[in-house]
Order: structure tokens, then sequence, then C-alpha cells
């Protein structure tokens, strides 16, 4: 959400009217960081919506957004490097089952004498954010600034949890970084597609858009 800056009353709009999908979202949850509780951020014309946050730094927030009831709502500190980190949790019923659902914000950068864009921050962070997950099926999204690439412990670890995560990682962050993730880890016969949309929505990054359908 860029600081707040991010226009998420059009992502919504967009979402209810099809926009993004081809048909409008029966329903949606939307992962969202850095985001900031202004006046009529969240709402929605058609429906009520629920919303989790929990302050990081100030007023940015992870935070959890969804049509439907997010259950047993909670809030992960994460190890500290250069800045405090965190995650949101909740569970969700989806197609009769319950998944758990997060959203994290990973280290970005260390100080000039630990290495600055070294990767072993967001490794450490990524497994301690494992360990405090549930067993079961789940989605975890959230900008894990993996900016050195496929073989960031962080990112190899999260695949390794999350096996229904689409193989088709696509740039986020200026057309070149993949920052922005989604991983999944679905019940049997489930369907899962993902794609980064090319609106940023006032934000430095794109969003990234999974459609998941049960049987």
């Amino acid at each position: 959400m860029h600081g707040g800056r991010g226009d998420l009353r059009r992502l919504i709009d967009d979402l209810e009217m099809g926009r993004l999908t081809g048909a409008a979202a029966r329903d949606y949850i939307l992962l969202l960081q850095e985001f900031v509780d202004r006046e009529g951020a969240v709402r929605s014309p058609s429906r009520a919506l629920t919303l989790f946050a929990s302050p990081v730094r100030g007023a940015s927030s992870n935070a959890i957004l969804a049509t439907t009831r997010l259950q047993d709502p909670r809030s992960i500190d994460l190890p500290r490097e250069r800045q405090p980190r965190a995650a949101v949790a909740a569970t969700v019923r989806v197609g009769g089952e319950g998944l758990f659902v997060v959203s994290t914000h990973l280290e970005n950068r260390l100080g000039w004498l630990q290495g600055l864009f070294g990767d072993r921050a967001r490794g450490r962070q990524a497994e301690a954010l494992l360990q405090a997950l549930p067993p079961g099926h789940g989605i975890v999204g959230g900008d894990f600034n993996t900016m050195l690439g496929r073989n960031e412990p962080a990112w190899r670890a999260m695949l390794a949890r999350f096996p229904d995560t689409p193989d088709r990682p696509e740039a986020t962050f200026r057309d070149r970084l993949v920052l922005d993730h989604l991983f999944v880890d679905l019940p049997d016969g489930w369907s899962v597609t993902r794609r980064v949309v090319k609106d940023q929505y006032g934000s430095d990054h794109h969003p990234v858009l999974t459609d998941i359908r049960s049987p």
C-alpha cells in the first residue's frame, strides 16, 4: 500500500465489477502491507467487509481484508533486524474447508556492517513465520523483499512448505524484481492460478492476484 498511498477503494471496485478477473469476485481476501486505515479506504459499495490490521511501525500495518469472516485473528512478531517486522494471520472458511491466511512483510535491507542487501535476515524471518503457522492448508502472501532471486533462503523455505504455489514468478517491482509472493497449500482437487496485475493502484509495487477454486 506504499505507506497508505495505494488506491484501495479502486482495487476493491475493480474486483467487485469483474475488471480484474473477467467476472465479479464472489468472495475475496486482500493481504495488505503498509496499510494505513484512512476513513473510507476499505468501503465496499455492495457488501460488508471484515478487517484485521496490526500496526508495525507508526500508523503502518499489515492487514487482512475479506468478504468473509476472519476467525482467530492474530499478530505474529518476526525476528527484528533493522526494523520491526511482523505478520497477521486468521482462519477463513472456503468451500467448506478451513484455511489459514497470512499477510507479512520481511526485511528489505540491513545496516552497512551487516551486508546491507544480504538475504540471511529474510531467511530467519521466514523460518520464524513457518514455525508459527498451524498445520494444514493455507495461504501466505506479502512483500518478501526477495531481491536476490529464487535462491534466497526465504523463497526456498516457503516453496517447500506451500507445494501448490504456481511456478511462474513475475516481476512485481520496477519490472525486474520478484518481491511480492502468494504461497499456496490447498486441499486435493482445488485449482489455483496466479498473475501480476499491471495496474499499481498508486503503490510502488504491483498486486499479485491468485484465483482459487474449490471442486
